[in-house]
């Protein structure tokens, strides 16, 4: 009896001091990992997707009131600059023109043979400057090459001029490579240059990511989103040939930093805030609080420059198991 008294209270003495925690419960199964090395890149992501934008975009409209004669544009149709996408009735406009035209010439024959004076060059040269911009006001045209994207006119319609215009009777996209525009929280704008690389994933085209390179980085801080400060990036992106469709979103990523040869843990494993971060590292069955440095931090990845070394494994935190030092676990490897 006497023994048995002695047995139980070492047992219990045991179970208290958590040297066999085995022995009073079962070991928690936790999932464990492997310090490693590899490629590490730390990354600025836009706060929202960007937007793929074309350098030129026109609203077109006619500078003269007058009933639409022809509309020659389709949406969709790629155009050349200084083509004729529409005109109001302007036969009139057109006849004075030649006329002014003819007379110009005129007054410039009789000047060469002292027939006329330099004023009535000018005069005439006056009068066909001012019917060719009226013979102009009653023509749209492509102001570059470019894609008609939107038509909101038909032949046969009044056209008229006032201040705002509620729909342009013709937009025009230019056909330049685009660019894409992107907001980045205010706290990584000291982060971002001019030259660094980037990938643009534009799902209305591919799911694969173009790669691009930031080509200006705005010094301003918008506060119209009072909680949600925001600086504006550029990026060229190389298409690889294909015309980006102009308002299409676009998710961003900058690199910011690289590393090739850095000591990696999963993300979730390091705990802790600030300067005071740590790791659990396993020996046996036995976790063992291990204080960290942290370098450069991925979506996946962080890496630490100092605490441990490749090959050490460490503790994943579970919302299942409290983790502290000294608790004996049941490892479970990948």
């Amino acid at each position: 009896m006497t023994t048995l008294r002695i047995r139980s209270a070492l047992w219990l003495l045991l179970c208290v001091v958590g040297t066999a925690v085995g022995a009073c419960r079962e070991r928690p199964e936790v999932l464990v990992a492997t310090v490693s090395r590899g490629p590490i890149e730390a990354t600025v992501s836009g706060v929202s997707s960007g937007t793929v934008k074309a350098e030129q975009i026109a609203e077109l409209a006619f500078g003269a009131v007058g009933r639409v004669k022809e509309v020659h544009a389709q949406v969709g149709d790629t155009v050349k600059a200084g083509a004729i996408l529409a005109q109001i009735e302007n036969e009139d406009l057109k006849s004075r023109l030649d006329v002014a035209n003819e007379e110009l010439g005129r007054a410039k024959t009789l000047q060469k043979s002292q027939a006329a004076s330099r004023s009535n060059v000018i005069q005439a040269q006056g009068n066909y400057d001012a019917a060719r911009i009226a013979y102009e006001k009653s023509i749209i045209r492509a102001p570059f090459d470019g894609i008609v994207v939107e038509r909101n006119v038909e032949a046969g319609q009044l056209s008229q001029i006032t201040a705002v215009i509620p729909l342009a009777p013709l937009r025009l996209v230019d056909t330049a490579p685009r660019y894409v525009d992107v907001e980045i929280d205010e706290v990584d704008l000291p982060k971002v240059f001019v030259g660094m690389s980037a990938r643009v994933k534009i799902l209305a085209v591919r799911r694969e990511p173009f790669k691009a390179v930031v080509r200006k980085v705005i010094p301003f801080v918008s506060s119209i989103r009072e909680q949600d400060r925001t600086s504006e990036v550029e990026l060229t992106v190389d298409s690889e040939g294909i015309l980006l469709p102009a308002g299409a979103s676009a998710d961003v990523e900058i690199v910011v930093e690289t590393k090739q040869n850095a000591v990696l843990v999963p993300v979730k494993a390091v705990l802790g805030r600030g300067v005071d971060r740590y790791v659990y590292t396993l020996s046996g069955s036995k976790l063992h609080k291990t204080p960290v440095k942290v370098g450069i931090t991925s979506f996946t990845a962080t890496e630490l420059v100092s605490g441990v070394t490749p090959g050490t494994e460490i503790v994943m935190p579970s919302e299942k198991v409290d983790l502290s030092d000294g608790l004996v676990i049941e490892p479970k490897r990948s």
